[in-house]
């Protein structure tokens, strides 16, 4: 996962944010895009969060390939996460 957010904060987070925001951000550094690529990764992936967020007219433009670095980021951290938390249950409670 850090390595695809290297990868997208080298070559394509500054292009999405000339669309969404208008400028490129000031200040790229890696815990501006751990903020960023979420957000931007949950309206790629659904209509819904999309709309929520105020990206629905804008984000259209990018295809697919340009769209799964961010998505494989977001399942990525989803699956950590849950991993994460599996191993603190067998850990406390199942000693383990």
């Amino acid at each position: 996962m850090i390595g695809l957010l290297f990868y997208i904060g080298k070559t394509r987070i500054k292009e999405i944010d000339k669309v969404v925001l208008g400028y490129e951000f000031p200040h790229d550094s890696i815990f501006a895009l751990i903020i960023r690529v979420p957000s931007y990764a949950s309206g790629f992936m659904w209509k819904w969060s999309a709309r929520r967020s105020g990206l629905e007219g804008k984000i259209e433009q990018f295809d697919s390939r340009f769209r799964w670095p961010f998505i494989a980021t977001m399942v990525l951290s989803i699956i950590e996460m849950t991993l994460v938390v599996v191993a603190y249950i067998l850990m406390n409670y199942f000693d383990l």
